[in-house]
């Protein structure tokens, strides 16, 4: 059911209730074989939606799949009930993948649900992604939201999005929201699929869909304690120290306690301490938040951590300033500038030659380039020509599509660059 949103500036239609009503959580023994069985007997692609608590919880935990095949409608699986209980045999929910191997799978921006999935044993054999489709058609408003309106014309409501869905029961409206995230993927599909076949993009999306399903997990950075917001205002090695300690700290507490580690202890607060530690158990409680139970009970946590930033070694300090492995990428061209010339130089001939390439095609450069691998190419000095440097950007991770259309001119820039 849909209605123009006339109190809105919005001019779409917004879709209100799924077609079929809302449905229960799949929650029980009974409720899940009845829902794999159906699921089992639809040869129509399988819509896929994840809700998780980010912000809430530390874990990427998916607290409720959504699941749609035309024929069969749509079901709520619950995993926290299905599997903490231990009510399936098996442990997770690979019955129900089973029900599902039989075609496509549908998601939008499937690299943030993925590993949700995958904890509970659900793997897509086939993707489609209905974000990644938009990008290959020159769509600059990319959301589900978004892309729905663009190219069905109505609109879905988003109040819900950031929800904590790690609490049950889950009230109605939350499980209506998370109905209607997959009501319109399989029509969302069946536009785009058709769009990119006719433009000739069909296979690029089909490496771009291929790169998400076997792209290794990101490597974490080790110094991601550096991110902490505020962290800019400590300036001494042994401050940036304190802070270090409290950060892994709170991510060991947060880990354990499956607690957002924000949320168990605010960025503001770990500024706070590594700026003015507190000495003693007296000063750390006179700090608020230190009070809250589930952290109160780690106080000794929180003081021997500041107690190994205070005798750390001099020599074993951090710099004030991010040190860069020369073997490794730095994470900010912003500061090549200064600091790395040179590699500040190849980094704008090749943003140049890929903002050349992709835009008598309408498409964003890191569409059509990848920046992480641009990045990559400006930092190493590549001697590579030819087949040789095809190779290579297959090997950074570019795809054939990508190296088909960039190689050549990329190639021609750093030369230019050189010269």
């Amino acid at each position: 059911m849909s209605v123009p949103a006339s109190d809105s500036p919005n001019p779409y239609p917004m879709v209100l209730h799924p077609h079929e009503g809302t449905p229960d959580p799949v929650d029980s023994v009974s409720s899940y074989d009845q829902a794999v069985t159906l699921l089992s007997a639809s040869s129509s692609p399988v819509a896929v939606d994840v809700e998780r608590a980010a912000g809430y919880r530390y874990s990427d935990r998916a607290y409720l799949i959504q699941i749609r095949r035309e024929d069969v409608g749509t079901f709520l699986f619950d995993p926290p009930s299905l599997l903490d209980s231990s009510q399936l045999a098996t442990g997770d929910l690979r019955a129900l993948n089973a029900a599902l191997g039989n075609h496509l799978w549908i998601l939008h921006s499937a690299h943030q649900d993925l590993k949700s999935l995958k904890e509970v044993g659900l793997v897509p054999p086939r993707l489609f992604d209905t974000e990644i489709a938009a990008r290959l058609l020159g769509l600059t408003r990319f959301s589900l939201v978004a892309v729905c309106e663009q190219e069905l014309g109505l609109s879905l409501a988003k109040d819900h999005q950031a929800a904590d869905w790690s609490v049950r029961p889950l009230p109605r409206a939350w499980l209506r929201y998370a109905a209607l995230d997959v009501e319109l993927l399989t029509a969302l599909y069946e536009r785009l699929s058709s769009q990119l076949r006719e433009r000739g993009r069909w296979q690029w999306a089909q490496e771009e869909f291929s790169h998400v399903l076997t792209c290794p997990a990101k490597e974490q950075d080790p110094q991601r304690w550096r991110s902490t917001p505020g962290a800019g205002k400590i300036n001494t090695p042994r401050g940036l120290a304190a802070l270090e300690e409290l950060w892994r700290t709170r991510e060991a507490i947060a880990a354990d306690s499956d607690i957002a580690a924000g949320r168990l202890v605010p960025h503001r607060v770990l500024v706070q301490m590594a700026m003015h530690p507190p000495r003693n158990k007296r000063q750390l409680m006179n700090i608020e938040v230190m009070r809250k139970p589930n952290v109160r009970n780690h106080a000794k946590d929180w003081l021997e951590a500041l107690n190994r930033a205070k005798f750390r070694p001099e020599q074993q300090l951090p710099s004030l300033k991010r040190r860069v492995d020369s073997s490794n990428t730095p994470t900010r061209p912003t500061l090549w500038k200064q600091s790395h010339p040179q590699a500040f130089a190849r980094l704008q001939c090749i943003r140049a030659a890929v903002k050349g390439v992709c835009q008598p095609l309408g498409l964003e450069p890191e569409v059509v380039f990848e920046p992480r691998i641009q990045r990559q190419l400006a930092w190493t000095q590549v001697a590579y020509r030819g087949q040789d440097f095809q190779t290579y950007l297959l090997r950074l991770g570019a795809r054939p599509w990508q190296v088909d259309l960039c190689a050549t001119a990329i190639e021609r820039s750093l030369r230019d660059c050189r010269s």
